[in-house]
């Protein structure tokens, strides 16, 4: 491997053999080190390639045309001018963790050219935060600052750059605070002070007044002359009563709110360009069904919106004559030639029967209930009488060029409107596959479409005012898009999330003025502000809790009884008492969040959100039997998919926490399966490889796993959705690895280069160091591994009980 990579760090140019022996083997005999030398070339060409190498005299050079390598990617940007290109395929220090014994010449090479591209890397970071002030884009400097001031923490010129470009984004409490860690980190690792220049604008930042924290949620439209002026948002500061019940969500555990809203439709699916297939001659089924519009195709993902007939605030004055929760899949069509695929449409829909029969809030046709009409023709509407389904079910199967298509669509049976269509293509191969992926995604978006339209039925009967439910349905679609931007994780994202935010905070502010006796509105503005205190930091996140439980309680003097309302403050309360530890009063917030999520539940088993908050309050409280349960419960009261993801990953940590192994890999390969796309589902697959006895201590695969998650969840995105943490810690447990492996210097090599990077963090130095005492532990040095962990706890005392339970760290604990 060291082979490989001087020979991959020489971009194509040749390297001596001489060279090649005196970095590897300079202590073997000349003719032992030119045989291994010939050996390693060998294996090298036998894995990956005759062609790999291209041998000139005695030099030897990679082929550039059979491999590459992400040096050469960014130093080919970087000399082509393609800064931000650069910028991306930097990756880290070159061969990070990466370590040969006995070949000291290596390691003042590697040593070397880390050092020669890790320079590289910061001046063309320097280059292009520069360039975005120049063209007065401060948020976009302020990025590149940040990355260059973590590249290279002891830089006071980096410091400096992120301070000025911090104030410049009207954010002067966090150029303060990112001035004050980088003079810490200074004084406490070299002695020094920070350069002059960056004293004098801390200096200057705190003789200024304080500013209004910025982003406020922006004014609200100007109402239609029919509507009332908007509400003015409450005071800032709450009633004496509520002053002790204020509290937040620690970064390391994110909590969504839940997805119990209706969000209103884009369009009709018809609009969109999804219509039914074309059914070939002779195909008996019923005649109810709609051909397609000449020429039209078929959409292949999922169409976003259900459609507006079904969905709008208009039609809210009639209630569906059959309930949309009691569904009919009718067996699918089989349009492959000769009925070639018949038994596959025929099992297709019994899986699909079958999952969508798991949910208890549904109630789903039997497989018997459907066969009658599998070869009839029967009208629509007396389909949907017989069968009493307010949803309908129906697909296709067939054959495309040695791959199965299936098209799988859904009809409200009130109103006939085609809502939903999903197209799903595999290899003819993978049938067993196939089948598994169409039932599991029909499935899903079934149970949310049900679950919004059960929603909107409640909202329906509360709201008096159509145009207000109108604006609460607008307010929940723009909700939805920030869900969807905030998940792109890019820095970019943070500000276009914001203002989705803010516009449906504006939308449900004059829903409350049209209609003040409905408390919707303002539970939903609640859940917006908490939205929005996942994406900000400092006093601007404190002020977002603080606003989202002044909604609560707005609603509770709306309703009293309201157990939405309800749900938020607890949830509201546990925010900012596991952000703001230290503050006193946390542990009161703590207990009256409990209450209030407890209370929710005994009124209403089925909401999972807040068996969800209740698993991570338990858990982090040291209680795990019971964070198990509420994680279980949470489980199986999501029939409608309201915590989908967050209710597999408190699963999993339930059963990691209990060293239940086995249950842990089930819940983390579920996760997966459902959502390939959540990073969370592959930091627990590593964290299983540095955990689990059982997992063989693979360091190869424990990198791979580090770089997939690199390109999938990158630094920088991680950083600005508030999980600045995240690379440092795939990178401690690839050190656990390392550790359980046997390679004791690597190990330590890595997690020294994870504490210089968290250095002056004091967020992220904590969980350092909970992640380095297991590092330690398994190296052997159970006295380090104890001062980690009396670090931790003095840095977060409130988990104590909790780390007092953790089986990894049993008897290492001081008293």
């Amino acid at each position: 491997m060291a082979l490989l990579a001087v020979l991959a760090v020489a971009r194509g140019r040749p390297v001596g053999r001489e060279r090649l022996l005196g970095l590897l083997w300079p202590d073997h005999p000349a003719d032992a080190a030119r045989h291994t030398l010939s050996e390693s070339l060998s294996v090298l060409r036998r894995e990956l390639g005759d062609q790999l190498f291209v041998s000139l005299g005695d030099e030897v050079a990679l082929n550039p045309q059979v491999a590459g390598s992400d040096v050469e990617a960014f130093e080919a940007a970087l000399e082509a001018g393609r800064l931000e290109e650069a910028a991306a395929a930097y990756g880290g220090p070159l061969l990070d963790g990466f370590y040969v014994a006995n070949a000291l010449e290596f390691e003042r090479w590697v040593d070397g050219e880390r050092d020669r591209l890790a320079r590289a890397f910061a001046r063309a970071l320097e280059t292009l935060a520069t360039g975005a002030e120049a063209a007065g884009n401060p948020v976009q400097a302020v990025e590149w600052w940040r990355r260059l001031a973590a590249h290279d923490p002891y830089s006071s010129r980096a410091a400096l750059g992120l301070t000025r470009a911090l104030e410049a984004a009207g954010e002067p409490g966090t150029a303060l605070r990112a001035a004050a860690a980088h003079a810490a980190l200074l004084r406490e690792d070299l002695g020094v002070e920070p350069d002059p220049a960056l004293a004098e604008v801390v200096e200057r930042l705190r003789a200024e007044p304080p500013r209004i924290p910025s982003l406020p949620p922006p004014r609200p439209a100007a109402a239609p002359a029919d509507e009332p002026p908007a509400t003015p948002d409450p005071q800032a500061e709450p009633p004496p009563a509520a002053e002790a019940s204020l509290a937040a969500a620690p970064a390391e555990e994110r909590i969504e709110p839940p997805a119990r809203t209706a969000s209103p439709p884009s369009g009709t699916a018809e609009a969109d360009g999804a219509a039914p297939a074309v059914m070939p001659p002779g195909n008996r089924r019923p005649s109810w069904r709609r051909p397609a519009a000449a020429g039209g195709l078929l959409l292949a993902a999922l169409v976003t919106g259900l459609a507006v007939a079904w969905f709008s605030a208009r039609d809210a004055q009639a209630d569906p004559r059959y309930d949309p929760r009691r569904i009919a899949v009718l067996y699918f069509d089989d349009h492959s030639p000769n009925g070639e695929l018949g038994y596959l449409a025929n099992g297709l829909t019994e899986m699909l029967i079958h999952e969508l029969s798991q949910a208890q809030a549904l109630d789903v046709v039997s497989r018997n209930g459907v066969k009658r009409y599998r070869e009839h023709a029967v009208a629509f509407d007396s389909l949907a009488a017989d069968l009493r389904a307010g949803t309908v079910v129906e697909g296709s199967v067939q054959r495309s060029g040695g791959r199965v298509r299936v098209t799988v669509q859904l009809i409200d049976a009130n109103t006939q409107a085609h809502l939903e269509s999903r197209t799903v293509e595999h290899p003819e191969g993978e049938l067993f596959e196939l089948q598994d992926a169409v039932a599991r995604e029909v499935a899903g978006f079934l149970r949310r479409r049900v679950g919004r339209s059960v929603r909107l039925a409640e909202m329906k009967r509360r709201a008096s005012s159509p145009r207000a439910l109108d604006l609460v349905l607008r307010a929940a679609d723009a909700r939805e898009r920030a869900r969807e931007m905030a998940r792109g994780l890019h820095p970019r994202d943070v500000a276009a999330t914001l203002r989705a935010l803010n516009g449906a905070d504006s939308l449900l502010a004059r829903a409350a003025a049209l209609d003040p006796r409905w408390a919707e509105p303002a539970v939903q503005r609640g859940w917006v502000e908490l939205g929005r205190s996942q994406l900000l930091e400092g006093a601007e996140k404190d002020a977002a809790h603080r606003r989202a439980l002044l909604h609560a309680q707005a609603a509770l003097r709306v309703e009293r009884t309201s157990m939405d309302a309800r749900e938020l403050r607890g949830t509201a309360l546990w925010k900012r008492a596991a952000y703001d530890r230290r503050d006193p009063r946390s542990a009161s917030w703590r207990g009256e969040a409990e209450r209030d999520l407890r209370a929710v539940l005994a009124a209403d088993p089925d909401r999972a959100a807040a068996w969800v908050t209740l698993s991570q309050l338990r858990r982090l409280d040291g209680d795990l039997a019971e964070a198990e349960v509420a994680a279980r419960r949470a489980r199986d009261a999501d029939a409608y998919l309201a915590v989908g993801e967050l209710g597999i990953e408190r699963l999993y940590r339930a059963a990691f926490s209990f060293e239940d192994f086995s249950t842990a890999r089930h819940w983390c390969a579920e996760g997966q399966r459902e959502y390939p796309a959540d990073h969370r589902f592959r930091d627990c697959e590593l964290a299983l490889l540095a955990r689990d006895p059982a997992a063989p201590p693979s360091p190869d695969s424990a990198w791979r796993l580090v770089a997939a998650l690199d390109r999938m969840d990158p630094a920088t995105g991680a950083a600005a959705a508030g999980r600045a943490y995240a690379p440092v810690f795939r990178r401690m447990m690839a050190a656990a690895v390392l550790a359980r492996a046997g390679q004791g210097d690597s190990a330590r090599a890595v997690a020294a280069r994870a504490r210089r990077q968290v250095q002056g963090d004091r967020e992220q130095l904590a969980s350092f160091y909970w992640d380095g005492a297991y590092v330690q532990l398994l190296l052997g040095e159970r006295a380090r591994s104890a001062a980690l962990l009396d670090s931790f706890v003095a840095a977060r005392p409130e988990l104590r009980d909790y780390v007092a339970r953790e089986r990894m760290f049993r008897g290492v604990l001081r008293e």
